[in-house]
């Protein structure tokens, strides 16, 4: 049971929805928690699909869940994204602008797998996916500069962050998808993506100077990958700085 819990990836799913709380909280309009729930089923469903579409590849990881257990992962699958779909639609009837955001988001979870073979497609596919969410507040009628920001800084952190994951999948991946380490090698690549991480503690902190201690956690994690470090123990800690800069938002009402 937890292997299936875990191919769900929660952490990622609930920070996807905390983007939405955040991005509502600085445009200073309603919630939308019908975008919220659509949004955490759209990542859900994400995840799911990923596995579903490199489970041979996932193999030379060691995740056989998938192999092991086919049809009942692929109902799986299809039963979030009826979901999540059903709940773009549930959206659009409340405000149909809140579909024009979440429609484009699914899609690009439900195929930008298949893009892996592109230069830069597949994390920069990622990116934009997962900053995404933060422009809903637009398609309620807000006008708000600082939804932009932070719709940026999420695109540029998830960009930096995801590169992370492709350095800890640099032995594998050969033949399989373009990555920019298989492109110019492991150490250029984590000073690209410490790169990625501190633009984004830049125009973070201009949605707010509240974020200086988020972005400082965010900041270490870019300093030791450069370092060094191991990518996964780098990507915590600035997935803590991620996890503080939303819960500031969400709790200060910035």
């Amino acid at each position: 049971m937890y292997a299936w819990i875990r191919s769900l990836r929660l952490r990622v799913c609930v920070l996807a929805g905390f983007l939405v709380v955040a991005s509502f909280r600085v445009a200073g309009t309603p919630v939308s928690w019908i975008s919220v729930a659509a949004v955490f089923f759209i990542a859900c469903a994400t995840m799911l699909q990923n596995d579903w579409r490199d489970r041979y590849h996932d193999r030379r990881k060691g995740k056989v869940l998938v192999l092991e257990h086919p049809g009942g992962f692929l109902t799986l699958v299809l039963v979030f994204w009826a979901i999540s779909f059903g709940l773009i639609v549930a959206a659009a009837l409340v405000n149909k602008n809140l579909s024009i955001v979440l429609a484009p988001v699914a899609l690009l979870g439900l195929f930008h797998v298949e893009f892996r073979r592109v230069p830069m497609a597949p994390v920069t596919l990622v990116a934009l996916g997962s900053g995404s969410p933060a422009l809903l507040p637009l398609a309620v009628g807000a006008d708000e500069y600082r939804v932009w920001l932070l719709f940026l800084a999420t695109s540029l952190a998830i960009f930096g962050r995801e590169i992370t994951k492709d350095i800890d999948d640099l032995l594998i991946d050969g033949g399989y998808k373009w990555t920019i380490p298989l492109a110019i090698g492991s150490t250029r690549t984590r000073i690209i993506a410490a790169l990625a991480i501190m633009a984004a503690c830049v125009v973070w902190l201009r949605v707010s100077f509240a974020e200086v201690p988020a972005m400082l956690v965010a900041m270490v994690g870019a300093s030791i990958l450069v370092r060094g470090s191991q990518p996964k123990t780098a990507r915590a800690i600035i997935d803590v700085g991620i996890v503080l800069a939303l819960l500031t938002i969400i709790v200060l009402r910035i």
